[in-house]
């Protein structure tokens, strides 16, 4: 069951990148963007098994924030970039602050799903300090990485892969340790990393095909 909604979950990210970038083009990738860094966020705080791995369910939406700074920048160039860490960020801090502000309301006295809220998000309030920040980190480090392979490499899937290769690293095992510190044990969330680490390369491979149909109906790319 974990498996299909994993595929739901990668089909769904395709499509909001798909649909709003042939609706509106770079304003469509900027769209995706905003939606995409949200359920990556509210994902965070989620660990499931896929194939008898546990990894944390973000990871799927993630590696589409990353798709779209590659297409952004196979059709677009580097110019915008700035632009769209800026609202990646300001997107991921407001979606913190919303987060911490939904608990504080008063629930009704027979309200238990207001309960279940704050036990998933305040007693983890490490992820929603530590993700904005990650984010902001790994995607700078996508966009430094990817201009340098593509440098000394021309073939786009080469340099999509190496840059995740090392990227992700910080995004899986870093965040990881980070975020549940006092919550799991060191080796168990190194493994949660890990394991989430390599179903996102997985991911990558799989969104590579996508990136190279959406950059070459204006562009042409060697690959």
């Amino acid at each position: 069951m974990n498996e299909i909604i994993f595929l739901i979950l990668i089909i769904i990210t395709q499509l909001t990148i798909f649909i709003l970038f042939k609706l509106y083009e770079k304003r469509g990738l900027y769209f995706s963007l905003v939606i995409l860094n949200i359920i990556t966020f509210v994902l965070s705080f989620k660990i499931t098994t896929f194939l008898k791995l546990n990894i944390n369910l973000g990871i799927v939406p993630y590696v589409g924030t990353l798709s779209i700074i590659y297409l952004f920048m196979i059709k677009y160039g580097n110019k915008e970039l700035k632009e769209l860490a800026k609202i990646s960020l300001f997107t991921n801090i407001l979606t913190a602050i919303f987060l911490i502000s939904i608990n504080y309301f008063i629930p009704a006295i027979t309200e238990t799903i207001s309960i279940n809220i704050k036990d998933t998000f305040i007693y983890n309030y490490k992820i929603l300090i530590a993700y904005p920040i990650i984010m902001l980190l790994s995607q700078y480090l996508i966009v430094k990485l990817y201009t340098f392979v593509s440098s000394i490499q021309s073939n786009k899937s080469i340099c999509i892969l190496l840059a995740y290769i090392i990227t992700a690293l910080l995004y899986t095992v870093i965040f990881y340790m980070i975020s549940y510190i006092n919550v799991l044990a060191i080796k168990h969330s190194i493994y949660i990393g890990i394991s989430t680490y390599i179903v996102g390369l997985l991911i990558t491979i799989i969104y590579i095909v996508f990136i190279y149909y959406l950059s070459k109906s204006k562009k042409v790319v060697k690959w």
